[in-house]
């Protein structure tokens, strides 16, 4: 790709990623969470003791996005959204570079097969389309992860390996297949300053996953993460699930036709694959979206093997055929759903970005940060409106705290229509209502009325509607 074309893809990405906007503009909880430590970073104070794991790049991102005040949550959504159109860019131009020496036709097949599979990768627990439009990393990842192989393939050596790190500091597997491609790249390059590079980043990958963890919560991030049993079968179903069914023979068929860069692909998916699953030994969850990366290769290899197929079709093997006949049969048998996904994702972020102004005017009208943290700590049973929260009123994420059942502590408790019933009949009954606002309502119990008589130890509570 030129540079003209790529400022024009770029221009292009974030455009309709600033449009996008108009549709939905909140973030999800991960997103907000970041933001805070953002802003706390940029300010050199750093408190990890609560909310989701540690990411490093999103945070490190988010830090000076937060100099951009009330601005800084729609820049991250422009940055992520954009980042989630470009990798269509990305696998497109992949395949289609991947597919070299084939019919133009061909080619161009491979390249609309990978973006196909990109914008259909299946998760039926958030939405591909609902990550970016919420601002999760996984799209930001799939981008970084495709970028770096493009520049691996370009033999910018320097540039992969700084590409590769971005991306290894949003999913620890990464940093394992950094290693391998920075000692196998060193050894082949002529570039004298890409051994530099490769050990630069490989130090700084491990400690920005650990330093700041430990410096702002004592390890507790990695601990929250570590909060699953491990299922290594259902993390390797995530991946045969995420893509297309066809892209997998179609990608192993490209592996073996297409030797060299299709076949070292093949292999790096799969290793990604293997390290997500063995950390669910670990206790780590083995979500789908971590596999996406995986998946988006395995679209491009997949958009490759249809392009040699299309090429040579009785050259292939009948056993071949009939695995990727029975992969389409499958693949079709998803698509209604998966294309039915792509509008319902959008409309439940927009749905989400109502409600969360309305919380927000609750809070306006409740009397704002002071009003709700004269008591203590805000507390809420709605686990999902905490970082966001934090965020609003300024505050450590440790200082929303949430509850699982109905709070007995004196505060502030903001109701929505999805709270707990217990909940609901505690507040209704004892509580004193400040404010209200759509599904949102504010009551105080027990508090104060003035800040010089509250006990500082005491806590506050919100409550709201679920996601």
């Amino acid at each position: 790709m030129t540079t003209p074309r790529l400022l024009c893809v770029v221009s292009a990405c974030i455009g309709l990623a600033a449009a996008s906007l108009l549709i939905a503009d909140e973030p999800v909880y991960d997103a907000w969470a970041w933001l805070v430590w953002g802003r706390e970073l940029a300010h050199l104070g750093l408190d990890t003791s609560s909310g989701p794991s540690w990411k490093p790049l999103p945070a490190l991102i988010a830090a000076p996005l937060s100099l951009a005040g009330d601005a800084a949550p729609q820049l991250w959504l422009v940055l992520v959204r954009a980042a989630w159109l470009g990798s269509f860019a990305l696998a497109g131009e992949l395949a289609y570079r991947l597919a070299a020496g084939l019919a133009p036709a061909s080619r161009c097949a491979a390249a609309l097969f990978a973006v196909v599979v990109l914008v259909l990768l299946f998760d039926d627990v958030t939405a591909w389309t609902r990550q970016a439009a919420g601002g999760m990393s996984e799209p930001l990842l799939v981008a970084l992860v495709l970028g770096a192989v493009r520049a691996a393939l370009g033999g910018h050596v320097r540039a992969a390996l700084v590409i590769g790190a971005l991306g290894a500091l949003v999913r620890p597997e990464g940093w394992l297949l950094l290693i391998a491609y920075a000692a196998w790249s060193c050894g082949r390059s002529q570039d004298p300053r890409a051994r530099p590079v490769a050990l630069a980043v490989a130090l700084a990958v491990p400690a920005l996953w650990l330093a700041p963890d430990l410096l702002g919560a004592g390890g507790g991030g990695t601990g929250r993460a570590q909060r699953s049993t491990g299922n290594p079968a259902e993390a390797l179903g995530w991946a045969v699930a995420l893509p297309l069914a066809v892209a997998w023979p179609l990608a192993f068929l490209a592996a073996r036709e297409r030797v060299g860069p299709a076949r070292a692909l093949a292999a790096g998916a799969l290793a990604w694959i293997a390290l997500v699953a063995a950390m669910t030994l670990l206790g780590f969850p083995g979500l789908a979206r971590f596999m996406a990366p995986a998946a988006a290769i395995a679209g491009v290899l997949g958009g490759v093997g249809l392009a040699a197929l299309l090429a040579r079709p009785r050259g292939v093997a009948p056993a071949a055929l009939a695995a990727v006949g029975l992969a389409l049969v499958f693949s079709v048998a998803t698509l209604p759903g998966r294309l039915a996904g792509l509008p319902d994702a959008w409309r439940a972020a927009a749905r989400i970005s109502d409600s969360h102004d309305r919380l927000r005017a609750a809070v306006g009208a409740a009397g704002g940060r002071e009003a709700l943290l004269r008591c203590g700590h805000l507390a809420t049973s709605d686990v999902l409106v905490r970082t966001a929260l934090a965020w609003e009123l300024g505050v450590p994420l440790s200082h929303v705290v949430s509850f699982g059942e109905p709070s007995r502590r004196s505060g502030a408790f903001v109701i929505g229509l999805q709270a707990a019933p217990g909940l609901r009949h505690d507040m209704l009954g004892a509580g004193r209502l400040v404010a209200r606002h759509g599904e949102w309502s504010v009551r105080s119990v027990a508090c104060p009325l003035t800040a010089s008589s509250s006990a500082a130890a005491r806590s506050a509570g919100v409550s709201g509607a679920s996601r």
